[in-house]
């Protein structure tokens, strides 16, 4: 196949996508696929002898990907990952088209620089000093594990990792569970730290469990707090938590996959006050700094503890050390995607105050989502607005809490079904309530007032 016939298809490919978009007067959030929509995938199958390239790219158009939840929607309210800049897609695209290998600065010298300024950004807004560092991951699962391997491997001697204690709260994300039992700490000696009315997790109860364990002979070594959970954007107290870290000599960690981003407002980041006593932060972009799929950061207080983890020196590297800190010295990763540069792009072209005046707009949004359903009758705020984020029920006392729980799974699945908007509850407290993510700048009012009469509508159906 001739280069310039490849080329034209990847311009009508970008032209086709953006021309769809346009002609789309009332896009849904969500399509969901069809049995027959499942069937002609897989009558495909893998073919021996290839088949002609424009007809699949139109497969990829017409057959696969409108079948999704459309992020871009200023409905799409489930989740918390935002709509992502058309400056980021640019440079994810041309980072694919030139596809370099940021394993270090020989491989993409200055991929490697934009690399380090982009963690220089992240580790400046979240306080830290020259001494600090991080790499950039593909996602919140892997800088968590990222940063427990340091953790485990600066507080725990490697004869004793079986007497390893870790103290996280109910709220947090299932991917730090994941990353404890893969660095060998069983679900026996995970505890799990009372938390407030609020699911904040309560220092004085991290203090006794800790205690407890050290009479106990074993070794208490990781706190990890979240800023931002999945389930209502619930800040833990950071400072209080690193207080007690300092006074036990244990690891404290920040999951801000979400959160963290709050921390480009000079306004808002004031919520996370603390979080620059943590060992250590984690910080995904393509949650709340409108990046694409993949893009984020495991940052560390001092650097070293990641060098004391992750560095090596194989043979076949030397020639391509540069006397420099490399990436692959850092993290779990060798060959990897220049996850940053699209990054840098979107900041260099829309500025960070840019990024400030999108999370402070999706703060405010969350709080008029607050007094919209505060407005609607028999309709009660369970959570408050948090970092673009809430939940709330239906209260009536005919129905028991199972009938009710049923109703509120019915409406949201109702109201994504039908493509007005991207609705899921979650559990609060063993209720099943709803869930409102206004990480979109793009949401209105009116897109927040026409969820609520949806969701009110259908939930007055059901009780009828």
């Amino acid at each position: 196949m001739k280069n310039n016939t490849m080329r034209q298809t990847m311009i009508d490919a970008i032209n086709d996508y953006y021309d769809r978009l346009e002609s789309n007067d009332s896009p849904k959030t969500y399509i969901p696929a069809t049995t027959e929509n499942y069937e002609f995938i897989k009558e495909l199958s893998i073919p021996k002898a290839g088949r002609n390239l424009e007809e699949m790219v139109n497969v990829l158009h017409d057959d696969v990907f409108p079948y999704r939840i459309d992020g871009e929607h200023p409905r799409s309210l489930a989740f918390v990952p935002s709509p992502v800049s058309d400056v980021s897609k640019l440079g994810d695209i041309i980072t694919t088209l030139y596809n370099p290998n940021a394993a270090g600065w020989f491989s993409a010298p200055i991929v490697a620089q934009i690399h380090q300024e982009l963690i220089r950004w992240f580790c400046g807004r979240v306080g830290y000093g020259e001494s600090s560092g991080g790499v950039f991951v593909s996602g919140g699962s892997l800088a968590n594990l990222t940063c427990i391997i340091a953790a485990r491997n600066d507080k725990l001697p490697i004869d004793e990792i079986h007497k390893g204690v870790a103290y996280v709260s109910e709220q947090a994300h299932h991917s730090v569970n994941k990353a404890l039992r893969m660095i060998g700490i069983p679900d026996t000696r995970i505890r799990k730290v009372e938390t407030d009315e609020n699911m904040r997790m309560i220092p004085e109860s991290l203090d006794a469990l800790v205690q407890e364990d050290k009479k106990s002979g074993l070794i208490p070594f990781v706190a990890i707090a979240t800023s931002g959970t999945t389930n209502a954007g619930t800040i833990d107290p950071l400072e209080d938590l690193s207080r007690i870290c300092k006074k036990h000599n244990l690891w404290f960690h920040v999951d801000g996959a979400f959160g963290a981003s709050i921390l480009a407002s000079d306004t808002n980041k004031r919520l996370l006050k603390g979080i620059e006593e943590a060992d250590s932060v984690i910080w995904d972009a393509h949650k709340w700094l409108y990046q694409t799929y993949t893009c984020a950061v495991a940052l560390v207080k001092n650097q070293q503890t990641l060098l004391n983890s992750f560095s090596d020196n194989p043979s076949y590297l030397k020639d391509a050390a540069s006397g420099q800190v490399q990436s692959w010295d850092l993290g779990p990763e060798l060959s990897r995607s220049a996850l940053g540069v699209k990054l840098w792009l979107t900041m260099q072209v829309l500025g960070t105050d840019t990024f400030a005046k999108n999370i402070d707009y999706s703060v405010g949004m969350a709080k008029k989502m607050e007094s919209i359903v505060l407005n609607t009758k028999n309709w009660e705020i369970v959570t408050h607005a948090s970092l673009g984020m809430l939940t709330f029920a239906y209260r009536d006392s005919r129905f028991s809490d199972e009938q009710m729980d049923k109703f509120h799974s019915s409406i949201c699945n109702s109201i994504t079904n039908d493509g007005i908007a991207t609705v899921l509850t979650t559990e609060i407290h063993g209720r099943k309530v709803v869930r409102i993510c206004t990480i979109s700048p793009d949401v209105t009012v009116e897109d927040l007032e026409l969820t609520m009469s949806e969701l009110n509508k259908r939930m007055q159906s059901l009780i009828a």
